[in-house]
């Protein structure tokens, strides 16, 4: 020790350091200091790199593996979608550990993907094997001890016993999926740290409830999620961790689609997207014909076996090659962010005069049965400045039921409603509500209030009514249920120009509700359950805002929505023609008889 003490000081970036200190330990410390100490240091990123390469010289930078630490240094939410052989997985794994390891005393890492399996095939395999690398080179400065059995990497070894240690301050594998169902993150949300991060591989594979552990998590002092994955369906969890900010247009909008590696703000506050596209591989930086200088990348031959089996314009070739995600698919969501932002029905309400109609809406449930919420809201309907019928979602809320009370779960939703549509000034007859399968809720209301109220049935046929004003086409003709028919109620309201109000909620709620068409040419909405399935929650919101509308047509509402001439004559409408038109032949040839 004593000639220790005589060594001289080594000197590195303009500092002094302990002698025999290894290059690693001072890029930790200069990590530990932001990069700079003292006007000294070459900034993070130069001095993460340098960590990386000292820790694992065998990896290889490129331009993908250093603009993907770029942005995990310099943003707290990061989505990174890209094609097969892009390197998310290894390089997200590297930045994790060495993330970790300069912060081991403070720092709660959760490792996640779709099933334990998945995560030994990818992410969790690679922390495992470049830990055992990193530990191997440097004994004495890499922290963490691996259990295997658990899929854990912790920094307390007082214990023999793994179940008696402090898993706080280490990094976690959690399955999303156990049994064939998704468990999310329930375990893990009430974690507290210093410092923690959430990382998703395979997020394309999971469902969207995986975001909700975000805003949980986020309470952290220093807090940073990472998804991973392929670009494949707009409402998973990579789809609404990557979708570009409102300012954008979401999926839906004007995104650069150029062949180039890009990033684009995202609808979190302060997140990114990185998108790697295949064909901007950095092998594509060679010409043709030359020696590929990153084998392990996605190639041009790759592309072009792939292109020619699956077609270019498939949804494989798309996802797993191009890395983007696929366009058009707002065309079979009943409404979208885009849709909302172009026909104004963000924008709050400006009317002709004070003679608005109220309408009081709810779809309710008792006690969250199955997952869903009693939702309750009120819209009023009126003329704006050029007398057009327009529609104002003035607000929406949860009713409380709870178990506890004494009184009928009914009951509390009848006398919560009745409250507050008194409060409001709305009359018993301008409030409905969902009655499918709620005969209870239907006494409650008519002996607590009054039996005016509004009956909705969402499992009825469709109407006769016309679409709309200039779509003359029967709803029954045009839908295949009254489900459908409320829905596309909503969505031809918004495209009509005629909503205003709308929230965030509603609009993530009603883009996740896919429709398609089915016998006779009609349009049906998804049903609910593999809607809730999908996206892990009831669209009880949109159910209630639906009920609102159809209250307001029920009222005088009309819904305006044009069509130009030349689609006129195309879909449905050709039934009520032909009908109308052998009518009239019958009647041409019909005999008539005189007394």
């Amino acid at each position: 020790m004593a000639g220790r003490r005589n060594l001289p000081k080594q000197r590195k970036y303009g500092l002094d350091w302990e002698p025999l200190m290894v290059d690693a330990a001072i890029e930790m410390q200069m990590i530990r200091q932001g990069g700079t100490y003292k006007g000294h240091g070459n900034g993070l990123f130069f001095h993460f790199k340098a960590f990386i390469s000292l820790l694992w010289p065998e990896h290889v930078w490129h331009k993908w593996s250093e603009l993907a630490l770029k942005t995990y240094l310099e943003n707290k939410i990061v989505c990174v979608i890209g094609p097969a052989s892009s390197g998310k997985s290894h390089d997200a794994a590297l930045y994790i550990l060495a993330d970790f390891y300069v912060w081991s005393d403070c720092t709660t890492v959760l490792v996640s993907s779709t099933e334990r399996e998945m995560l030994e095939l990818r992410v969790w395999g690679e922390i495992k094997k470049y830990h055992r690398m990193a530990k191997d080179r440097y004994p004495e400065l890499i922290p963490g001890n691996l259990i295997e059995s658990r899929q854990r990497i912790i920094t307390d070894s007082r214990f023999e016993n793994a179940d008696g240690r402090d898993f706080r301050n280490g990094l976690c594998g959690i399955p999303l999926k156990k049994g064939g169902a998704y468990q999310g993150l329930g375990s893990m949300i009430g974690i507290k740290n210093k410092r923690v991060r959430l990382m998703c591989d395979e997020a394309h594979l999971c469902p969207r409830v995986f975001v909700d552990a975000f805003s949980n998590l986020r309470k952290n002092p220093d807090f940073q999620g990472i998804a991973l994955g392929n670009p494949k369906e707009t409402t998973d969890a990579l789809g609404v961790m990557g979708e570009p900010s409102a300012e954008l247009g979401g999926w839906d909008g004007a995104i650069d689609q150029t062949p180039k590696t890009k990033t684009w703000p995202t609808r979190f506050a302060g997140g990114i997207c990185l998108q790697l596209r295949g064909d901007d591989s950095p092998n594509h930086d060679v010409p043709e014909g030359a020696p590929v200088p990153y084998p392990f990348l996605i190639t041009r031959k790759a592309m072009a076996d792939d292109a020619d089996f699956y077609g270019e314009s498939s949804l494989s070739y798309t996802m797993m090659n191009l890395g983007i995600m696929p366009r058009g698919q707002g065309l079979r969501r009943v409404i979208t962010r885009q849709a909302c932002l172009k026909f104004g029905s963000m924008n709050e309400a400006i009317w002709k005069d004070d003679k608005q109609t109220k309408i009081g809406f709810c779809d309710p449930a008792y006690g969250a049965i199955g997952g869903d919420r009693a939702v309750f809201g009120w819209l009023k309907f009126g003329s704006d400045p050029n007398g057009k019928q327009i529609i104002a979602l003035m607000e929406t809320m949860l009713v409380p039921v709870s178990a506890l009370e004494s009184e009928l779960p009914e009951d509390q939703i009848a006398l919560f409603v009745k409250s507050q549509c008194e409060h409001i000034g709305i009359p018993p007859q301008n409030f409905f509500f969902d009655s499918t399968g709620r005969g209870s809720l239907v006494g409650a209301l008519a002996r607590l209030w009054s039996p005016s109220v509004g009956l909705v049935e969402f499992g009825g046929k469709p109407t006769e009514r016309v679409v709309s004003s200039d779509v003359r086409v029967t709803c029954r003709e045009r839908y295949f249920n009254f489900v459908s028919e409320l829905w596309f109620a909503l969505s031809l309201t918004v495209q009509s120009g005629q909503f205003r109000g709308m929230t965030e909620e509603v609009i993530n709620e009603g883009g996740m509700r896919e429709w398609g068409f089915v016998g006779a040419n009609r349009i049906q909405v998804e049903p609910k359950e593999k809607m809730k399935l999908k996206s892990g929650r009831s669209p009880d919101l949109v159910d209630a805002v639906v009920c609102g509308i159809e209250g307001a047509r029920r009222h005088g509402f009309m819904i305006t929505m044009s069509v130009a001439k030349s689609d006129a004559f195309h879909g449905d409408g050709w039934k009520q023609r032909f009908k109308d038109r052998m009518a009239r032949v019958e009647s041409n040839h019909r005999l008539n008889y005189a007394l």
